[in-house]
């Protein structure tokens, strides 16, 4: 046997020689080497290098060889020459070695994959451990993997059991869990209570505190206060000076009052952009202290937009609105020039056309005198409101997200904390609607690791036969016309649908929702329980009429506050504008609520870069930010019944 070790060590050590690095000068701490599990803890020397372990090895047989070999393997991750590591791990795997040997090995294997971004497949090698009391290192990798995962909720508990016997000790620790704690949205916060850990319902109280009152310096000084009362000993106590002074610095930050507005208002997107700026018109009469700028981004180039802003000095910018507008703005410097008289020129074809007082529109006239051009990098604070394609956003840039496959990852993950194990989905046979789905089916397998099952139907007349095939309700018909051409007698039967489907969701419009759902409810067997159904906003149409609503009665699906009963944040404001526009349309509604954010956000985006945990609680849903400067959102939930359109707590 000692000649097997011998020459496994020998080989390994060749190979390992070969493709030798330098090695660290750094050394393990005597906390790292106390994480070794008993059977390879009795290593004497743990400040030897794993090149010096390896070559240990070689002299000696059987157990100790075996310990020497997954310390030199765990020591070639501490000094981050993981495929050393690797290798190592490999080639132990191949023998016969005890339980314990096998955790650690595994351990090894599980950790140097993750560190090389296989994080798929160190879950898997992980999940081959087989022990009782889970290792230190077993139990932070295990709650790493999950938040690479996007498994945040899972995370979170994981991170919290490990503190719970290893608690937390620095800044550095309490500050990743508050930025996991940071990244939670509306949904997942409510999955989230209804775990158990040690100082979860601290952390939760402390991540509302924060979000509600970040941008106030005095309203959170006040509920931390109360809050550290409760939670004299919680970790998240060791951030609560440095909140403070962020909140301080958040406070200190100048009000914009010239803000410049970039959308379309002539074109075939004028009714787009016309609406946006009714929006923020509207957001504009409860704060009218502000100075506004309507450029038209349809009337002139994206040069001579970005050199007139320039000569307006707007404090903020809002906008552009089209993809292609916002690319072009990010990419586009301009004109350094020289002597700028305002007095001469009058170039009021960029403006938009006037509007309401006591709304200001800025009329620019310039005399522009070139001296020598360069070109310069806009730094003007800009919420876009929408994504760029192409270019990355700076320091002082954010962007709105309305993208439609946020909007299905939050019905996956929420309808999956609902039990359903089987959902059906059902989406139009177009771009948009394979996007959406397969958001939605993707999110799905992240939480429960199954697939959901996905029918693409057509428009038009083959779109009711392409779901009664989803159903199976087809192969039920041709079993009952087969019984009857070979029973004499006269055969009463139903068709029966698919068992296996237990939840359905829908991508469609106002139109083909009218459609499916009554042609589901009757091809549902009467032997069978009704399937709950569920649709994206996208089937919400807010001119209902008592006949549709009998239609889609029962039907539950996502939506933006502002179109949903008791939702709104400012129910005056929907009224007022119920009263100007009584018919208009759900995709305008929402760009008028978009809008309202918009001129909203940009006293907040600077603290939410800030302070993550920071919210806004805004007509198209709650707001937050990424590390990105991405600011998306989370819908509220709605049903239709023959009455009235009712809110819905998803639990």
């Amino acid at each position: 046997m000692k000649n097997t070790y011998l020459l496994l060590s020998l080989a390994i050590l060749t190979l390992l020689y070969g493709c030798a690095a330098p090695v660290s000068d750094k050394r393990p701490s005597k906390q790292a080497s106390a994480q070794v599990p008993p059977e390879v803890e009795t290593i004497a020397d743990s400040e030897l290098s794993a090149m010096d372990l390896l070559s240990a090895a070689t002299d000696e047989s059987n157990n100790q060889a075996t310990i020497l070999l997954l310390q030199a393997s765990a020591k070639f991750i501490y000094e981050q020459r993981l495929e050393q590591s690797l290798h190592i791990s490999i080639e132990l795997s191949k023998l016969e070695l005890s339980k314990g040997q096998r955790n650690y090995n595994q351990l090894n294997m599980a950790e140097a994959l993750f560190e090389l971004g296989h994080t798929d497949l160190a879950a898997i090698e992980l999940a081959k451990i087989e022990i009782a009391s889970p290792a230190k290192r077993q139990l932070f990798l295990q709650a790493s993997i999950n938040v690479q995962q996007d498994l945040l909720v899972d995370g979170i508990i994981s991170f919290l059991d490990y503190h719970q016997m290893y608690p937390v000790q620095s800044i550095d620790e309490a500050s990743y869990l508050s930025s996991l704690f940071s990244q939670l949205t509306p949904w997942q916060k409510r999955a989230l209570k209804k775990r158990s850990a040690t100082g979860l319902n601290g952390w939760l109280a402390y991540t509302e505190i924060v979000a509600a009152n970040a941008h106030n310096p005095a309203n959170l000084n006040s509920s931390l206060s109360k809050w550290q009362s409760k939670y004299k000993q919680h970790p998240a106590n060791l951030l609560t000076p440095a909140l403070n002074a962020a909140a301080l610095e958040v406070d200190n930050i100048l009000n914009y009052i010239n803000v410049a507005v970039l959308i379309p208002l002539s074109g075939r997107e004028a009714a787009l952009g016309k609406t946006i700026q009714a929006g923020i018109i509207a957001a504009y009469q409860l704060q009218p202290d502000r100075q506004l700028t309507f450029v038209d981004t349809n009337a002139k180039g994206m040069t001579d937009i970005v050199n007139q802003l320039h000569v307006i000095k707007p404090d903020f910018v809002i906008g552009p609105l089209l993809k292609q507008h916002v690319d072009s703005y990010l990419a586009t410097n301009y004109q350094q020039i020289g002597d700028i008289n305002t007095d001469l020129v009058d170039d009021e074809d960029l403006l938009s056309e006037p509007v309401p007082q006591p709304m200001t529109i800025e009329t620019v006239e310039t005399s522009v005198n070139i001296q020598s051009p360069q070109q310069q990098t806009h730094t003007w604070p800009t919420l876009l409101l929408n994504l760029p394609e192409h270019a990355f956003l700076s320091e002082n840039q954010f962007a709105l997200s309305m993208l439609p496959e946020d909007e299905a990852s939050q019905a996956a993950f929420s309808l999956s904390q609902q039990g359903f194990k089987s959902p059906l989905i059902l989406s139009q046979n177009t771009a948009i609607g394979k996007r959406m789905a397969n958001s939605f089916a993707l999110q799905w397998q992240k939480q429960t690791s199954s697939d959901a099952s996905i029918i693409y139907y057509p428009s038009g007349n083959k779109m009711q036969q392409a779901v009664k095939t989803g159903l199976d309700v087809n192969l039920s018909d041709e079993r009952i016309y087969l019984l009857r051409n070979r029973v004499k007698e006269n055969v009463k039967a139903e068709a029966r649908n698919r068992r296996d489907v237990d939840m359905i969701y829908m991508f469609a419009t106002p139109d083909q929702a009218r459609l499916l759902k009554p042609y589901i409810d009757v091809n549902i067997s009467p032997f069978a329980n009704a399937i709950p159904m569920y649709a994206s906003s996208r089937s919400y149409n807010v001119n209902t009429d008592r006949n549709t609503r009998r239609d889609l009665n029962g039907l539950t699906f996502t939506e933006i506050p502002w179109l949903l009963p008791s939702k709104q944040v400012n129910p005056l404001m929907s009224a007022d504008a119920k009263k100007i526009w009584p018919n208009r349309n759900s995709q305008l509604e929402r760009i008028y609520a978009m809008g309202i954010d918009a001129l909203q956000l940009i006293d907040k985006v600077k603290a939410m870069q800030l302070i993550p945990m920071l919210r806004h609680k805004g007509e198209t849903g709650t707001l937050q930010m990424d590390t990105n400067r991405i600011i998306s959102r989370s819908l509220s939930w709605g049903k239709y019944r023959t009455s009235r359109i009712q809110n819905v707590e998803m639990q």
